[in-house]
């Protein structure tokens, strides 16, 4: 009576132990562009070519976005100055009053100026901040550690807004893969995200985290998971997935 319970117990395990045919794809792929309208004036990578967080990959002609700064930091220098000299009214007014020699009106008058000048200093800060904001998104810059898998654009090129930009540059992470296997709905039912797995890939084992599990067509779940980029593996190669 004890044997067909002990060999479904046997079998539940080898099914959960059993390996999960996939391959190998690039883990988190972005295609990237410019934010902000111009002229492009430098793209320095290659398809194919390694790059840092942060490093500049494409830019703009910057002429404009620096006149815009320029000109936004004029304004401000002028407004805090007339912030300044209206405080400093407001201070004098204040005291005459409390000598009974200034008028309510007179106070009530440079108390406005004053208020309307915080307000446009105000308006010039956020005015400065924006043209260095804009100044800043003229350049692309690596969002991660990544290769470089397509080279879209080229020096000369148009980036209009709002209209959809061109991409510029296809990424991806430089240090990691996604094992992508497509399994049966009830099989992922019984799978967590972020947990442990393992992927053989050109004869090496591999820890990795279950990343991902995306509904497909007929009933069918794309499984992901996570491993460390290693030498001797690529895009579109077979591997296979074990679960812990």
């Amino acid at each position: 009576m004890m044997l067909r319970p002990l060999l479904l117990t046997l079998f539940a395990g080898s099914a959960g132990a059993a390996d999960i045919a996939a391959s190998l794809d690039w883990s988190g792929r972005v295609s990237l562009t410019l934010p902000v309208a111009g002229v492009l004036e430098q793209v320095n990578v290659q398809a194919g070519q390694t790059v840092k967080k942060d490093e500049l990959l494409a830019a703009l002609n910057p002429t404009l976005y620096k006149a815009g700064v320029a000109e936004a930091r004029a304004d401000l220098d002028r407004l805090t100055q007339e912030e300044a000299d209206a405080g400093r009214d407001l201070e004098r007014v204040t005291e005459l009053y409390a000598r009974t020699v200034a008028s309510t009106t007179e106070l009530d008058a440079a108390k406005l100026r004053h208020a309307r000048a915080r307000a446009g200093l105000a308006a010039a800060q956020a005015r400065t901040e924006k043209a260095r904001r804009l100044l800043a998104e003229s350049e692309l810059r690596a969002p991660f550690d990544a290769i470089v898998l397509a080279r879209h654009g080229e020096p000369g090129q148009v980036i209009t807004i709002p209209c959809q930009p061109a991409a510029v540059l296809s990424l991806a992470r430089a240090d990691e893969w996604l094992a992508r296997a497509p399994i049966d709905a009830a099989r992922a039912a019984g799978i967590k995200l972020g947990e442990d797995a393992e992927v053989q890939v050109a004869g090496q084992n591999l820890k990795g985290r279950v990343r991902g599990l995306s509904a497909q067509a007929e009933g069918r779940v794309l499984l992901d998971v996570a491993i460390p980029r290693a030498s001797g593996t690529y895009a579109g190669q077979a591997a296979s997935i074990q679960l812990k």
